[in-house]
């Protein structure tokens, strides 16, 4: 059962993947009503947030669009730096949103910002400390309720540290969709009719990380199950 869900998990993770390539493809060749363009974008929604000394750069590649919290940057992609797409705008005022929850001191984004260094080797070192437990207990241990429980214990604590930090992730991720989403209603960037094109970009953007979340926490409930399994 653990398998089948994970294969359904990553397929959905791939027509996810597709369906927010397809529409910044799409409307990437659309301009917004305002005709402004990503960079001003930005400006306006930092000033209005009272929120300046940031700078905006270009970077390459497409969908690399990111917020560097410690250079103090916005980084615009080839598809949206200094473009005037409904696409560029939206993914701009999504970047935006989360340079003001780093300014604004918003405590997701702090959490997130607490546990990033360690995230990986998290992951990945407490699934096998789980499974070195769980082995430990089976092979060597004549009561499953000894020290291979602990040890696993401590490797689904580890892992938890993941599934917390997806769970952050797609919350402050939501949160800056609806900042970039609210600013491009409030400005009149784009006309009612662009505003649902917006809306599908911004929330699609956040849907991968509702996945990598629903995907690690299938993986801890495994392991507890593992785990589990060996203490009876």
């Amino acid at each position: 059962m653990f398998y089948i869900i994970m294969i359904v998990i990553f397929v959905v993770s791939l027509i996810i993947q597709g369906r927010l390539k397809s529409l910044v493809s799409k409307y990437s060749q659309i301009p917004v009503a305002s005709g402004i363009t990503a960079n001003e974008a930005v400006r306006q929604m930092l000033q209005a947030n009272d929120a300046f000394g940031l700078v905006i750069k270009h970077t390459g590649g497409e969908l690399t669009d990111c917020y560097n919290s410690k250079e103090g940057a916005i980084y615009l992609s080839d598809t949206t730096y200094e473009r005037n797409s409904i696409a560029a705008v939206a993914i701009a005022a999504h970047e935006a949103g989360h340079a003001l929850q780093d300014i604004k001191g918003m405590t997701g984004y702090r959490i997130r910002q607490l546990i990033a260094p360690v995230v990986n080797f998290c992951s990945q070192a407490g699934i096998y400390v789980c499974i070195a437990g769980v082995m430990l207990s089976y092979f060597i241990e004549k009561d499953a309720g000894g020290i291979g429980y602990y040890i696993s214990t401590a490797g689904i604590v580890m892992y938890s540290v993941a599934v917390i930090f997806y769970a952050v992730t797609l919350w402050i991720e939501r949160d800056a969709s609806r900042r970039g989403w609210k600013a491009m209603q409030e400005f009149g960037w784009v006309s009612d009719e662009q505003l649902g094109a917006a809306k599908k970009l911004l929330w699609a953007a956040g849907d991968t990380y509702a996945i990598a979340l629903a995907s690690s926490a299938v993986t801890l409930l495994r392991l507890l199950a593992m785990r589990g399994g060996r203490r009876r």
